[in-house]
């Protein structure tokens, strides 16, 4: 009887040991196989005919705020500066350069994403009172974006809505 036991017994420190081992080797397979690889992923790779989720124009209404959250915390850690081009996106990674248009007149401006919302239904996007005053918003307006490689290119002069006269 006593055989039987350590022989169980022995038979489960075998069975704990290959696990262990088992368990080791797919570490290590892991390890090789991601350290120093190029990724796999699809959304990393480049294609002029897809660009990623980074690269994109989205159309919707602008808001601004300013001076009831002046010197604030915003959601990236930074002090809120009203006088800074800077925006709040519910999703775009922080530091983001986003280039802006109003759809209405025509002027744009370049801000940084450094805070989350808005939290207004059917609002894109916050601008600081800088950049409203830039593009000559008051309340609301229905503005483009562009961000990642549409930033570098700019807005098409031929498309956009015919220039409105500015007060600048």
């Amino acid at each position: 009887m006593a055989g039987a036991l350590v022989s169980q017994a022995e038979m489960r420190i075998d069975a704990l040991e290959k696990h262990r081992y088992s368990n080791l080797a797919a570490r290590v397979v892991i390890f090789v196989l991601t350290t120093g690889m190029p990724c796999w992923a699809s959304d990393h790779v480049q294609d002029s005919k897809k660009p990623s989720k980074l690269s994109r124009v989205f159309k919707g209404v602008a808001s601004f705020y300013g001076k009831k959250f002046q010197g604030k915390r915003t959601a990236s850690g930074k002090p809120f500066d009203m006088n800074a081009f800077t925006c709040a996106h519910p999703n775009l990674p922080f530091g983001t350069p986003v280039l802006v248009q109003n759809e209405e007149t025509g002027a744009q401006c370049q801000v940084i994403v450094n805070d989350r919302g808005p939290y207004v239904r059917n609002r894109c996007i916050d601008l600081s009172k800088a950049a409203a005053n830039k593009l000559g918003i008051t309340g609301v307006a229905k503005v483009v974006c562009k961000t990642g490689r549409y930033v570098a290119n700019g807005f098409d002069r031929k498309k956009t809505p015919k220039q409105v006269a500015s007060h600048q």
